[in-house]
């Protein structure tokens, strides 16, 4: 036998043994069975209630934990409610906030309030809307926009109905899916979480302006305590859903609407001269507002659920509605993820969240949140490992997604505490605010210091949620200046700064 043939049928033979070889080792890497979801704090958060199909029912999870089986009578979302315009998706509303109203209690749809207000002839809607904005902003009067006047005038007994459920003590507002998404199909290509529809907040942050521009035009024309109560009733309501964990999109409308009350309240103050019996019911309202449920609650628990929600859908998609085409399937059936891996690296970061978001002061919140940016940038921008030999596909695939699926899902928290601490510092201001006006009425001149202030008008001197510091004071001239965060004699831009104006 010639050597070139003995060398032909090696070659041949280590070919076929190898081919064998990776078949196998492939096969065995394709058909190995992926882990099964485990239910336990560390992946799934919740271990029940569980569906039909024995996963986690986050849906139903996060339904329960909100305040459920408050009577219309005494809850402040269903007179929010009755003055929309149009029930959002109302025929599947999730029932347990009981804020619906029988046909003959529900406002006639002509008492309902419609916004954007329909501009008048020769002006663009975009242009009214900017008249609007700015109306909500500053004194004005009738004469300086007619038509917007009228437009209230003719809303006036929807505000009125919002303005008086402020008062009312409960706040549960109702939960809806779009018309074609029931809470029971529990896979989608949209998480039914992701689906869930916030009518009631989303109301309140457009009907927010109506309420501002008409408590602007009150101030101009020299009704000072009809002001005071439309604003009064945007600070109750930004309490109310503050107070209550929820969503952090819920959160952003309470803060804004806390912050948007806040500025105007200090129009009120400088522009209106309340009295002395006025002004100490200011500060109660904004002294009230400013405790509100902490931020870790609503991260901790609804926005855990709703990307732990995301992942297993993403995950453990049976119907593949994800990725409907069939090739993308077969993919997805062999490179399969172990979903536990991608649940626990949600958790972690969802934990480091938490813990952020209880740090005390705002400096070492930020601290917190530089540190989890740059853990998710690291996990965005890591190489990631290829298969080593006979290791089942799921394993890289499940490191590929907890690195690149999960960080964008994760909620930017660190805006929404800004945002909080925001709203606290313009609560805090105005009510120093108040109280240097107190102070004035009663001695007739501003105090050397805000020390002067305690304890007749404040029961301490208050400190800066912006900078963990006492607030800014100075007077000069006889007049005095307030601030929160930056001495604006250092830095004009920050809008935290009350001047008098007497």
């Amino acid at each position: 036998m010639s050597t070139r043939l003995v060398v032909r049928r090696i070659v041949v033979t280590v070919s076929l043994v190898g081919g064998i070889f990776m078949a196998v080792e492939n096969l065995w890497a394709i058909l190995r069975p992926a882990p099964q979801l485990e239910l336990s704090p560390s992946t799934t958060w919740i271990t029940e209630p569980l569906a039909a199909d024995g996963l986690p029912d986050y849906f139903q999870a996060v339904m329960d934990m909100g305040p459920r089986g408050i009577p219309p009578e005494i809850n402040a979302a269903a007179a929010v409610w009755e003055v929309i315009p149009t029930r959002t998706s109302s025929e599947n509303a999730i029932d347990y906030s009981e804020a619906h109203l029988s046909a003959a209690d529900q406002r006639p749809e002509s008492d309902r309030l419609v916004l954007p207000p329909p501009p008048p002839n020769g002006m663009e809607a975009a242009e009214a809307g900017r008249v609007l904005e700015e109306c909500s902003r500053t004194p004005w009067h009738t004469a300086d926009h007619p038509w917007l006047a009228r437009w209230l005038e003719e809303n006036q007994a929807a505000l009125d109905a919002l303005a008086a459920g402020a008062r009312r003590e409960g706040w549960c507002p109702p939960r809806c899916l779009p018309p074609d998404t029931p809470p029971t199909e529990r896979f989608r290509t949209t998480p039914l979480l992701m689906c869930q529809l916030l009518p009631v907040e989303g109301a309140l942050d457009r009907f927010s302006t109506a309420l501002l521009a008409r408590s602007m035009l009150r101030l101009g024309e020299g009704d000072i305590p009809g002001a005071w109560h439309d604003l009064d009733s945007l600070l109750r309501y930004g309490d109310k859903i503050a107070d209550t964990p929820g969503a952090l999109v819920c959160r952003t409308v309470a803060m804004a609407l806390l912050t948007r009350a806040a500025h105007a309240i200090k129009i009120v103050i400088l522009e209106g001269h309340p009295d002395d019996t006025l002004l100490a019911e200011m500060q109660r309202s904004l002294r009230s507002a400013v405790d509100w449920a902490p931020l870790a609650s609503s991260v901790d628990t609804f926005d855990r659920l709703l990307v732990l929600d995301a992942v297993t859908v993403l995950l453990a998609n049976p119907s593949g509605t994800l990725s409907p085409a069939p090739w993308r399937k077969a993919v997805y059936a062999i490179l399969k993820a172990d979903q536990n891996v991608v649940l626990r690296a949600a958790n972690q970061l969802f934990d480091a969240m938490v813990a952020a978001a209880g740090q005390p002061t705002r400096e070492t919140r930020r601290q917190a949140w530089q540190a989890i940016k740059d853990e998710i940038h690291d996990r965005m921008n890591a190489t990631l490992q290829g298969r080593a030999w006979f290791q089942p596909y799921y394993e890289p695939m499940s490191e590929a997604l907890s690195k690149r699926t999960v960080s964008p899902l994760i909620p930017n928290v660190e805006i929404i505490s800004d945002a909080g601490d925001r709203a606290c510092a313009a609560l805090v201001l105005v009510d120093c605010a108040a109280a240097l006006e107190r102070y004035r009425l009663a001695t007739g001149q501003p105090p050397a210091t805000l020390a002067d202030l305690v304890p007749t008008f404040l029961p301490a001197i208050p400190v800066d949620p912006l900078t963990d510091a006492p607030l800014g004071y100075r007077i000069a001239n006889g007049r005095w200046t307030l601030w929160s965060g930056t001495d604006p004699e250092e830095d004009d831009v920050d809008e935290l700064v009350i001047r008098d104006r007497s």
